[in-house]
């Protein structure tokens, strides 16, 4: 990568399209460290496993959230001023009663305690199921390069070329968490010669994606323009 952010030294960009579930792979972390926290501090001891399966308990309701709804900018920015404006209103009525007594009492009601196997089970089980993830992405990808897009998907490798002269791209950020876990975004491709987008969702590292077909379709720019410009000069030059 250039020192300027943009991508260099390429011929070709390699794009997939990924399903949702590999947003939850900070549950999958969670169920491992749990488990290896749990099976060797304390086992299934009263306190120690509460507060394990407590922990859990909130980064997986965080992590449903997450691939549950789309956050985009002003969503979130309207969720994190509603949950400021919920602590304040909280903090309010903690001055006239005893609010978070009573909050405090509700969620110490609640005696959650999980094995080291179920986090272990859970742990591995999505494990698996990103790893079937990542093999079927082998088999659906589309391939940008200065002079052609190429859509390769099944096992016998079908393939699909469009051209990519005059070709317009965009980048969205439809989920600012999404982009945040694994900077995810949604890249569209308009080719001259389809009547339908392209709509690549949830596509990693979306910036860099951007930034490599920004630099292919230049190179293409250069490699067209750069001979009719040579050949002006010769016919402007006298003989």
């Amino acid at each position: 990568m250039a020192s300027d952010g943009r991508v260099s030294g390429i011929d070709q960009l390699t794009i997939r399209s990924w399903p949702k579930i590999i947003f939850l792979y900070p549950v999958m972390l969670a169920a491992f460290i749990c488990g290896t926290v749990q099976s060797v501090g304390g086992g299934m001891e009263k306190p120690f496993a509460e507060t394990i399966a407590l922990i859990f308990f909130v980064v997986l309701c965080l992590n449903l959230m997450v691939i549950s709804f789309e956050f985009s900018r002003f969503r979130t920015m309207a969720t994190l001023f509603f949950i400021l404006a919920v602590v304040f209103f909280l903090l309010y009525l903690g001055t006239r009663w005893e609010v978070f007594a009573f909050l405090r009492s509700f969620v110490q009601s609640f005696h959650m305690k999980l094995s080291s196997s179920f986090y272990f089970a859970l742990g591995t089980y999505l494990l698996a199921m990103l790893f079937a993830v990542f093999i079927t992405t082998r088999f659906d990808y589309w391939i940008i390069r200065s002079n052609e897009i190429l859509h390769k998907e099944g096992f016998l490798g079908d393939v699909r070329r469009y051209p990519s002269p005059n070709l317009k791209m965009t980048k969205e950020i439809p989920d600012v968490f999404e982009f945040v876990l694994l900077g995810a975004g949604r890249v569209v491709l308009y080719p001259q010669s389809e009547k339908q987008a392209i709509v690549l969702d949830h596509v990693l590292r979306a910036n860099y994606v951007e930034r490599g077909i920004q630099d292919l379709l230049s190179a293409l720019s250069v490699e067209i323009t750069g001979p009719s410009s040579s050949l002006s000069e010769e016919e402007e030059s006298p003989h």
